[in-house]
């Protein structure tokens, strides 16, 4: 990605970023609205990228001190799609048990919208080549990884930051740390706010659509444990058990999953299957257990997969 702009559009994006965090107004303090008084970037060439289902743009995370469970089916916080289509996590209810599925959302960009974004983490002049940013590691322990990755221009970039938001513009830098990795966590902080937040500045003709939709999956990973005559958790809370929808075993339910160390199996469900495994864990909840002919109950935790996602149930690794 080595076009220049015809504007700054990156200084867009984070100014609009640093107006819409919690508790200022999305406009700041200007009379006009962001989409008003910044339009996207005309003229100029374009940025090449992916279309399809193939991914332009991913935020994802790795590594911290974290459950297995927690590894096994965290989500991408962002995705755009060659198709314009962005993919994030909805609002998360604090009510426990929760519901089974996590809350995901979509809306589809136009191509005017793609490369306004696109400019817009161009011009943070992070993402020539791949970068791992680390210096946080002297000031906080056990914190993850954030990883951008952007598939555009001809290449595919990562640039992956320990401890985000770890380390402050202002402070002094600390021992092992330089200024210009104290800036890039200033500016990569903004760019990571500023996209979780497209829509209260980007334009109404950035999008093809008019509001956020729930993103329904093709197909899902799911990890099946039994838990046949152990304790149930939740203690006073009302139990849920539910029968195993389908005609298979839930003993041979996919490979077992050897990092869990508790009998833990993952297969995946699509087609028909994914359709009826969807509608059970809608009508479920985190604390559900579901039981057979056989009169075993299983625990399931779930993990969608995404349109640029391969499918098969990944071989988990500690902190991965």
């Amino acid at each position: 990605m080595k076009r220049t702009l015809p504007c700054p559009a990156v200084v867009l994006l984070l100014v609009l970023a640093a107006c819409a965090a919690p508790g200022a107004s999305p406009g700041g303090s200007s009379e006009e609205s962001p989409g008003e008084s910044s339009p996207p970037p005309t003229g100029g060439q374009s940025i090449e990228h992916p279309t399809g289902s193939e991914a332009i743009l991913v935020i994802d995370s790795a590594g911290g001190f974290v459950p297995v469970q927690f590894i096994a089916t965290r989500l991408p916080a962002f995705v755009l799609l060659g198709d314009g289509r962005v993919i994030m996590q909805g609002i998360q209810t604090l009510e426990f048990p929760g519901p089974a599925l996590p809350a995901l959302i979509e809306r589809t960009l136009t191509e005017e919208g793609i490369q306004t974004v696109l400019g817009a983490v161009e011009e943070t002049n992070l993402f020539t080549t791949d970068l791992e940013l680390r210096g946080a590691q002297n000031v906080v322990a056990d914190a993850g990884d954030t990883l951008f990755i952007v598939n555009a221009g001809g290449q595919k970039v990562t640039v992956s930051i320990y401890g985000l938001g770890a380390l402050l513009p202002e402070m002094e830098p600390p021992p092992g740390i330089t200024s210009g990795e104290i800036e890039a966590h200033r500016i990569l902080g903004q760019l990571n706010d500023g996209l979780m937040t497209l829509d209260s500045w980007l334009p109404a003709e950035a999008w093809e659509t008019e509001g956020w939709q729930p993103y329904e999956p093709e197909a899902l990973r799911l990890y099946v444990r039994d838990v046949t005559g152990q304790p149930i958790e939740g203690g006073d809370l009302p139990e849920q058990v539910r029968e195993w929808p389908t005609g298979d075993d839930p003993a041979a339910f996919g490979d077992e999953e050897a990092f869990f160390g508790d009998g833990s199996r993952c297969g995946v469900v699509d087609g028909e299957l994914g359709v009826t495994w969807l509608e059970e864990l809608n009508a479920a909840n985190q604390m559900t257990l579901w039981t057979d002919d056989a009169e075993r109950r299983s625990s399931i935790m779930n993990r969608p997969v995404l349109p640029h996602e391969d499918p098969a149930c990944p071989e988990l690794a500690g902190g991965a």
